[in-house]
């Protein structure tokens, strides 16, 4: 697998969502969840060479998740278990069964959305996300500030999913 910064970025933000579910699914703490979705995060990036890209980032990814759950609840010996172990596996295994795979569906779906965004917009995404620039450098091309980018692209990113969503339920 290609060691790409652009490529894991790609991935894992369009898994951020679900992981961080399936994390919460599982983590009935507020500061346990965050601190094993940075976590995983780490590990997925340390260990990204090691992805098979033949098979989905998001089952790779919680499979990742569900280890640092169970470790996580191993290394605190004062809490007892929320979960037996084979509960993580069981959550993992229906996320896998309940993910569509039909990332071609997903991915015409965000093309359409791309498509009906602004010139403006579809400029500051494909500078962040298919560069890999930073807001700095955004904002210097497009003639506005870094707190400007950055609320571009949050809002950007909240309408390109809501849109995919309904461009995904019109599907089916």
């Amino acid at each position: 697998m290609s060691d790409s910064p652009t490529e894991f970025l790609k991935l894992f933000l369009a898994q951020e969502r679900d992981l961080r579910g399936f994390i919460g699914s599982l983590v009935r703490d507020s500061q346990a969840r965050e601190d094993i979705f940075q976590e995983t995060a780490l590990s997925l990036w340390k260990s990204f060479s090691d992805f098979d890209p033949t098979r989905p980032f998001g089952a790779w990814a919680r499979g990742i998740a569900g280890n640092k759950i169970k470790q996580s609840w191993r290394a605190d010996a004062r809490r007892p278990l929320s979960l037996p172990p084979e509960a993580v596996d069981a959550v993992c295994d229906a996320y896998d069964r309940s993910d569509s795979g039909d990332s071609a569906v997903r991915e015409a779906a965000l093309r359409i959305c791309l498509e009906k965004l602004p010139e403006r917009a579809r400029q500051a995404l494909t500078l962040k996300y298919e560069s890999g620039q930073s807001a700095g450098v955004i904002a210097t091309r497009l003639g506005s500030s870094v707190d400007s980018v950055h609320q571009l692209l949050s809002r950007l990113r909240a309408s390109l999913a809501e849109c995919v969503k309904r461009q995904l339920t019109h599907e089916i």
